[in-house]
């Protein structure tokens, strides 16, 4: 009797670790199918970025915290012996917020004035995140083969953090999300 109480102790105690050792569900941001296509005075993008919300940064939304998304283009200059060049290209900012009320997202994209309405919270990360032939400004740097290349990053973060979670957002990635960047080499 005694041993099997041993066994059923030690299976608890397993089944408890490996529930514990389950990650809670991670937000990220990745890029789909990112291209480039033209030539260096009228370069276009076509690419999808996934904005997968974490369980906080969503009931925040859902609690009146309003969200910011950018999506960052530079212009990346390759050394040899030191770390590379960065010029920006071009910055897209959006403003995500939940009516409550209406029970309606409304994203905003800052620099066109644009507005959507969505009642479904997967339709507005998706207008989110829709990039679709998009020009960027004409590079006016002579490229060189091979040294320069297009960096592109995005992130998301709370419009506004009170005091105390302010001062954690700085020693805590559980504010924000931001993603992996994509190189693209310059002919």
């Amino acid at each position: 009797m005694r041993y099997f109480k041993k066994i059923q102790n030690t299976f608890l105690v397993t089944i408890l670790l490996f529930i514990v050792s389950i990650p809670a569900i991670a937000g990220e941001i990745d890029f789909k199918d990112f291209r480039l296509i033209g030539y260096p005075a009228k370069y276009q993008v076509l690419t999808r970025v996934e904005f997968k919300l974490d369980d906080y940064l969503h009931q925040a939304l859902l609690n009146g915290v309003d969200l910011k998304a950018r999506v960052q283009f530079r212009l990346r200059e390759h050394q040899d012996w030191w770390f590379d060049k960065d010029y920006p290209l071009l910055t897209i900012t959006y403003h995500l917020k939940y009516h409550a009320l209406s029970r309606h997202y409304l994203l905003t994209r800052n620099d066109t004035n644009e507005h959507w309405n969505f009642t479904t919270f997967p339709s507005a990360i998706r207008k989110l995140g829709e990039l679709r032939k998009y020009d960027l400004p004409a590079i006016k740097a002579p490229l060189k083969s091979g040294d320069y290349s297009l960096f592109v990053i995005a992130d998301m973060i709370p419009a506004t953090l009170r005091l105390p979670l302010r001062i954690q957002s700085f020693f805590s990635d559980k504010f924000k999300l931001t993603s992996k960047g994509v190189l693209w080499p310059l002919p």
